[in-house]
């Protein structure tokens, strides 16, 4: 009975290992070319676009403080196309031929940038595209990161590695400035809200007052 028990033990031991090593190898498994050429795609799309949603903040901008911030984060979304277009070309990929992914992005970016508000609203609206963006971006950026080690390119792996030590930072001070900049704007807004509820009640008390001495 002891043997047996002993026996069973072993077993489960050996059954453990060998699910460990299984998950193990799943996840320390090779980047596929196809599916690395796909992401890249779909990178270059969003940085793309990214150029477009802060071009058009930058065109209908009001809130001037905001402004050096937003033309030096244009001119680091320009730089990241660049290296993008440089990563997908060493992946042997082709940035005229978009993948599903990179054209699900394209359509997004349209939308954001089709998107009609008043007037009062474009800043925090553009902004607001902004960190969606930026939110993607930063994720693009952070996954490639995680993904340097499992590819077997070896002029791709060092490209790759050089980039993100260039953009992995910035991408982190986009989102973080964006995140920062819309809440300001979403506090300015609430409080001029507050203002005119407080100039109507005043008028409106003025209102009353001239009613009662005709009464």
């Amino acid at each position: 009975m002891q043997k047996s028990r002993s026996r069973t033990s072993s077993n489960n031991r050996r059954h453990k290992g060998t699910g460990r090593a299984e998950r193990s190898r799943s996840h320390g498994g090779r980047v596929t070319s196809e599916w690395l050429k796909n992401f890249l795609s779909e990178m270059l799309a969003v940085e793309r676009g990214g150029i477009q949603l802060y071009q058009r903040a930058l065109d209908e901008l009001t809130h001037e403080s905001l402004r050096p911030k937003l033309e030096e984060f244009h001119r680091e979304t320009g730089r990241h196309v660049e290296l993008c277009e440089q990563l997908l070309d060493a992946a042997g990929g082709d940035e005229d031929a978009p993948s599903p992914g990179a054209e699900a992005a394209q359509h997004k970016a349209e939308g954001l940038l089709t998107a009609e508000v008043p007037d009062e609203m474009a800043d925090t609206n553009n902004i607001e595209n902004l960190v969606l963006a930026e939110t993607k971006d930063h994720w693009n950026w952070e996954t490639l990161g995680a993904l340097l080690g499992k590819l077997e390119n070896r002029e791709l792996k060092t490209l790759a590695g050089r980039a993100v030590r260039e953009v992995r930072r910035q991408e982190t001070n986009h989102l973080a400035w964006a995140q920062k900049a819309l809440t300001q704007l979403a506090f300015e807004a609430a409080q001029q809200g507050g203002r005119a509820d407080e100039e109507k009640g005043a008028d409106q008390e003025a209102q009353d007052r001239e009613a009662e001495k005709f009464d």
